[in-house]
């Protein structure tokens, strides 16, 4: 599989919204050259380990990371993690490209302490500009973004949510993800009235605990 180089390179500060990384050890699922898990190291991390199968990309991610574990997800086994659990878990970007989504979030919870966090980022199928391609009839293949053609999966917001609580977690948060830049940012929401702004993001972040049994639950859900 052919992957666009901003995989590998792309880091994303809007997760820091999401999670106070202070302190964490984190295990990041598909890190590519380890950009955002060096983010959240500088952000105060205690220890990052990254999972990625691309061998150029590991080697970048070895520079950045305190560990790399160099194999696919879909072929990942918990016990090649070590037994030290991990206080959160980042899967940015990756899921969409995984046949068994599902199965890997789930195998990778088990390596969550009770009340941990998970965080993914995920593209937004159920967005304007699909639509205006679906009406062309049309399904547009490029190197990056929503049709970017490695992806094997697709979710709208509540197939991300279903996502987290097969894998027994309790959904805390889903933001909707625009741009990083501020400008176009603000135009999104412009057009869409801020009422259709679900419609206008190309992803979302979305923020998930492990349940500890001290009653934690996701009736706080951004809806």
């Amino acid at each position: 599989m052919n992957v666009p180089s901003r995989y590998f390179s792309d880091a994303k500060p809007a997760l820091l919204r999401l999670i106070d990384p202070r302190g964490l050890r984190v295990l990041d699922l598909g890190c590519g050259g380890g950009f955002n898990g060096e983010m959240l190291k500088k952000a105060g991390a205690r220890e990052v380990v990254g999972v990625e199968r691309d061998p150029g990309a590991a080697a970048q991610a070895r520079k950045r990371l305190d560990r790399v574990v160099e194999c696919d997800l879909a072929e990942l086994d918990p016990a090649d993690l070590g037994e030290q659990p991990f206080d959160a878990v980042l899967a940015s970007d990756v899921l969409e490209h995984l046949q068994d989504a599902e199965g890997v979030l789930t195998r990778a919870v088990t390596k969550v302490r009770p009340g941990g966090a998970v965080v993914l980022s995920l593209p937004n199928v159920s967005n304007v500009y699909v639509f205006s391609q679906l009406l062309l009839k049309t399904w547009p293949r490029r190197g990056s973004g929503i049709f970017d053609r490695t992806h094997v999966r697709w979710f709208a917001k509540r197939d991300m949510v279903r996502l987290l609580e097969q894998a027994g977690l309790d959904v805390l948060r889903v933001e909707p993800y625009f741009t990083r830049y501020r400008a176009i940012r603000t135009a999104s929401l412009v057009l869409s009235l801020y009422v259709f702004r679900d419609y206008w993001a190309r992803q979302f972040l979305l923020l998930a605990v492990k349940p500890d049994g001290a009653g934690v639950h996701s009736g706080g859900r951004d809806k």
